[in-house]
């Protein structure tokens, strides 16, 4: 089995790329099959991982293994339905519908802020 000498990038990736997918840390740790003190050992870079510990991680966030070892420049991956949702958008031909969707999406965007 392999470790997994982890780059400062991980730990922050991974709490972000968890939040992102709305994924608690003990869901997270029940689905890699660890404990969720373990988890935050990982994502406060306190602990090694080994690579299929890693798989698991990514496996669960729907990210790839590679998206943990992006520098400060990269940008954050988007996450499978982010991306699915901007190819159905981008594949839309009809620039008015276009329009309606970014107005109806910023609109709900707005109404979540003040619940």
């Amino acid at each position: 089995m392999s470790w997994v000498k982890c780059p400062p990038s991980i730990p922050l990736l991974g709490n972000q790329l968890r939040e992102r997918a709305g994924i608690s840390q003990e869901k997270l740790a029940e689905h890699v099959g660890v404990s969720k003190g373990q988890i935050q050992k990982y994502e406060y870079g306190k602990d090694k991982m080994n690579t299929d510990k890693l798989q698991r991680v990514a496996d669960a966030l729907s990210v790839s293994v590679q998206e943990f070892f992006a520098t400060g420049e990269d940008v954050l991956p988007l996450a499978v339905s982010e991306k699915l949702l901007l190819d159905a958008y981008r594949s839309i031909p009809n620039k008015e519908i276009k329009e309606s969707i970014l107005k109806i999406t910023t609109n709900a965007t707005r109404h979540d802020d003040k619940e």
